[in-house]
């Protein structure tokens, strides 16, 4: 997996995993083109964490809604990190996550590539799509994997994965979901 060339010893790991009867081309795809924002839930879970950034902003303009695709979330802070067009596509986001506001750090390729400095935490994320053979189910899984800098590190951001586990885990499960009907939809 690209996946592991970015976090190979990660401190925290979550996975999940969905069968699409579609082709790996047609999931592919609905990775890239899905809203994954016509989701209630993903759309105020995703409000919350992001209460304290609009409270702390300078400008109060409220946002207009937009998509909420893979490439929307790669616009507003994460970096495609690396792709193999029909398989994988790995997303990064260096920052202190466990702050009100993420503090997400403005995207240096150094950060995935050499030690993070210290304070800071990596997280990479994941889409594949696997097929065993042709004709069978395919596999479209999603994995985020965090590396944080040193120990102080890796304690506060185990405070803030506790209490945020479930809901991002939920937010992916949503996700897959979506893909999924995508692409009963496409076929």
């Amino acid at each position: 997996m690209l996946l592991d060339r970015f976090a190979p010893d990660p401190h925290f790991i979550e996975r999940h995993r969905i069968e699409v009867h579609t082709t790996p081309q047609i999931a592919y795809r609905a990775i890239w083109t899905t809203d994954f924002g016509s989701s209630s839930l993903i759309k105020g879970l995703l409000w919350i964490r992001s209460l304290p950034s609009l409270l702390f902003r300078r400008d109060p303009t409220p946002r207009p809604r937009q998509s909420f695709t893979l490439q929307t979330i790669i616009d507003n802070g994460f970096a495609l990190l690396a792709e193999e067009p029909g398989r994988e596509v790995v997303l990064g986001v260096v920052g202190r996550f466990w702050r009100p506001t993420g503090n997400v750090e403005p995207f240096r390729s150094e950060y995935f590539s050499d030690p993070l400095p210290p304070g800071l935490a990596k997280a990479v994320w994941n889409f594949t799509v696997d097929q065993t053979a042709p004709g069978q189910p395919v596999i479209v899984s999603t994995e985020t994997r965090v590396v944080c800098a040193d120990v102080a590190s890796q304690r506060k951001f185990a405070v803030y994965w506790s209490l945020i586990r479930p809901f991002s885990g939920l937010i992916r499960i949503i996700m897959l979901r979506a893909i999924q009907r995508a692409c009963v939809s496409a076929n």
